[in-house]
C-alpha cells in the first residue's frame, strides 16, 4: 500500500519489515537538531536502532540517501532540509509498528515547490494555516506565501501596522514555517489605493515590510493583481507614461531598498496581466524594465488553465524575460463557492515544470479538504517523470484521513471534480439518468442513487478528522438530500403516484443547501421531472 507522498526518485524494497518504534541514538551534525526532530519526536526507544546523518556535499542541496538496514538508520544528506526531508519519507513507510528494510535515492525536480494562501473568502483560521504548514513539510514542500485576499492589511489596510495580538499570531506563523523548513513569503497587495510616485506611499510601503522582515522573513510578494488596467491619480499620470512603467518603478524601488536591507532578500511581483501567453504590452513593458532578479509571477493563459504546456511557459517567458514563477488557480474555488475540487492535479508535464522558476498552489477556503490537491502538486512537483494522477490521488488523501478511511473518501472525491473551468467525465450518476430517459429503465439510477447515499454514511463513520468533516459536512448532507429524493422521485413514478407539488417543494428545500455534489446532475434531472407536470 503506498504512503509515499511525494513518490521518490529511485526505491529500492527488500520488503523485510522489523520492529521499529523510535531510536534509542540519533546521530547527526551540529545545528542539524531541526531536521532530526520528526525521528525524534518518536521518543527515544531502547530496541537497538540507531540513526546516523550526515553531510554529503556531493548531493544537491535538497538531495538525500535513506537506507534503512537492521536496526541502523543511515541519511546522507545535502542540507539540514534534505536530511528533514528524509526523515519524512521513513516515517511515511512507517506503518507504527514495524519499518521495512530499503534504501532511497531522491531529490526534487523543481527548486521551488509551495502554496500561496491567495483566494477571496474568509481566510484560514490560525490553527489551520499552522497544520497547513505541517503538512507542506510532510510533503516537502519548501515555499509559502501569505496573501489572503480579505486579510484588511494585506490589502485595503496596507499602509497600517498589525495590531500587537495579529502580528504575534503571524510571527507564529512564520517560526512554524521554519520549523518545517519552509520559506515564509509576506504579501501585500497596495494597488487599489497606492499613489506610486507618492514618496511618503513608498516609505509607509517599506515600513510595512520592514516590520515583518523583522520577523525572519525574507521573501516578500508586491501584487499588483485585481486592480483597474490604468493608472488612476492624476500625480502618477504626470509621472508614468503606463501602468506597467509605474509598477516596474515601484518594483525595482522596493527590490533595491529590500537587497539593501537583507542581501538574501527575495521580491515577487504579481502582475496586473497575469493571465496570457505575453501578447498585452503590459507584460512586455514589465520584462523589459523591471530588474533580472525580481520574480513575475503567471496564471497560465487562462485564470483558471486547465493545462499549462511548456509552449506557453516558453511564450510567457520570453515577454517577461526571464522564468514564470506560477500562481497554479487549482484547487481554489472562491470563483464557485458552492463546489469543492478534490480530484489531482493534472495538466502539466515535466517539460512545463522545467520552463519554470516555481509554482505555488492556490487552495480552496476548505484548508483540510485542500490537502487533496496540494498532495498531488508536490508530488507532481518533486517527481514529474514518474507522476502517476491515481496513485498520487490515493497516496494525498491517505496522507491525512488514514488507511481505514481511504477508500470511503476517495468515493466521496470522484463525486466533486467538477466546476465550470475544471471538467473531467461525468459522474456515473449522469450515465444512470441518461438511461432512464432513453430507455425508461429505473435500475440503474436507483443502484446509482442508493450507492451515493452509502457513500455518505461510510465517510461520516470512516473519516475522524473532525476538521476535515466540518469542511465537507454542507456536501454530505446535499449527497444524501438528493439521492433520497431521487429514490422518491422514482418510487412515485413507477406506481404513477407523483405529487408535481411537493416534488417542487422538495426542489425548493434543496436549494437552501448550495453545495452541489455529482456536478449538479440529480438536481437538474429533478427539475426536468418537475417541469413536465
Amino acid at each position: 500500500m503506498n504512503r509515499l507522498l511525494p513518490y521518490p526518485k529511485s526505491i529500492r524494497d527488500k520488503d523485510v519489515p522489523l520492529p521499529f518504534a523510535g531510536c534509542h541514538a540519533i546521530k547527526c551534525p551540529p545545528g542539524w537538531e531541526n531536521a532530526a526532530q520528526p525521528l525524534a519526536d518518536l521518543g527515544e526507544n531502547f530496541g537497538g536502532w540507531t540513526a546516523f546523518i550526515e553531510r554529503d556535499e556531493s548531493l544537491e542541496v535538497e538531495a538525500y540517501r535513506l537506507k534503512v538496514e537492521n536496526a541502523k538508520i543511515v541519511i546522507r544528506a545535502g542540507s539540514p532540509r534534505a536530511a528533514f526531508y528524509a526523515c519524512q519519507t521513513l516515517l511515511q513507510r512507517w506503518d507504527g509498528t514495524a519499518l521495512p528494510l530499503f534504501e532511497v535515492e531522491d531529490a526534487p525536480g523543481m527548486a521551488w515547490r509551495g502554496v500561496v494562501e491567495g483566494f477571496y473568502g474568509v481566510p484560514w483560521s490560525h490553527k489551520a494555516r499552522l497544520q497547513m504548514l505541517d503538512y507542506m513539510g510532510q510533503v516537502k514542500m519548501n515555499l509559502f506565501l501569505y496573501a489572503p485576499k480579505d486579510d484588511p492589511y494585506h490589502r485595503e489596510l496596507w499602509r497600517e501596522p498589525y495590531p500587537e495580538e495579529e502580528a504575534a499570531r503571524l510571527q507564529e506563523v512564520i517560526e512554524r514555517a521554519q520549523t518545517n523548513f519552509i520559506e515564509f513569503g509576506f504579501c501585500i497587495s497596495p494597488g487599489l489605493s497606492m499613489v506610486y510616485s507618492n514618496p511618503d506611499e513608498f516609505r509607509k510601503l517599506t515600513a510595512k515590510i520592514e516590520a515583518v522582515q523583522a520577523m525572519g522573513v525574507h521573501c516578500f510578494g508586491l501584487l499588483v493583481d485585481d486592480i483597474p488596467e490604468e493608472l488612476q491619480h492624476d500625480a502618477d499620470k504626470a509621472v508614468y507614461h503606463s501602468l506597467a512603467h509605474a509598477h516596474a518603478d515601484l518594483g525595482n524601488r522596493l527590490n533595491e531598498w529590500l537587497k539593501q536591507k537583507d542581501p538574501e532578500g527575495w521580491l515577487i511581483l504579481c502582475p496586473t496581466f497575469y493571465h496570457n501567453l505575453g501578447e498585452p504590452p503590459y507584460v512586455k513593458e514589465l520584462g523589459e524594465k523591471t530588474h533580472a532578479d525580481i520574480s513575475i509571477m503567471w496564471t497560465g493563459k487562462k485564470v483558471v488553465s486547465r493545462t499549462i504546456t511548456e509552449g506557453d511557459c516558453r511564450l510567457f517567458s520570453e515577454a517577461i524575460r526571464r522564468k514564470p514563477f506560477v500562481w497554479d488557480n487549482y484547487p481554489v474555488n472562491d470563483y464557485e463557492t458552492s463546489r469543492l475540487l478534490l480530484a489531482p492535479i493534472t495538466g502539466r508535464d515535466e517539460a512545463a515544470l522545467q520552463a519554470l522558476e516555481a509554482l505555488v498552489v492556490n487552495p480552496m477556503n476548505q484548508a483540510e479538504a485542500s490537502k487533496i490537491g496540494i498532495g498531488t502538486f508536490a508530488d507532481l512537483l518533486w517527481n514529474a517523470r514518474d507522476y502517476n494522477p491515481e496513485r498520487s490521488w490515493r497516496a494525498a488523501i491517505r496522507s491525512f484521513v488514514g488507511n481505514e478511511a481511504c477508500e470511503a473518501f476517495l468515493e466521496f472525491c470522484k463525486e466533486n471534480v467538477w466546476t465550470r473551468h475544471w471538467t473531467n467525465e461525468p459522474p456515473a450518476v449522469a450515465r444512470a439518468i441518461e438511461e432512464w430517459q432513453t430507455l425508461g429503465d429505473t435500475d440503474a439510477l436507483q443502484s446509482e442513487l442508493e450507492r451515493l447515499i452509502r457513500v455518505a454514511a461510510t465517510t461520516r463513520l470512516k473519516i475522524k478528522n473532525v476538521a476535515l468533516m466540518e469542511e465537507i459536512e454542507p456536501w454530505l448532507s446535499k449527497m444524501e438530500q438528493i439521492s433520497e429524493a431521487g429514490l422518491e422521485v422514482l418510487e412515485k413514478i413507477e406506481s404513477d403516484s407523483l405529487d408535481y407539488k411537493r416534488l417542487e417543494r422538495i426542489i425548493e428545500t434543496l436549494k437552501s443547501n448550495e453545495a452541489i455534489v455529482c456536478g449538479g446532475w440529480i438536481e437538474r434531472w429533478l427539475t426536468e421531472v418537475a417541469s413536465e407536470a
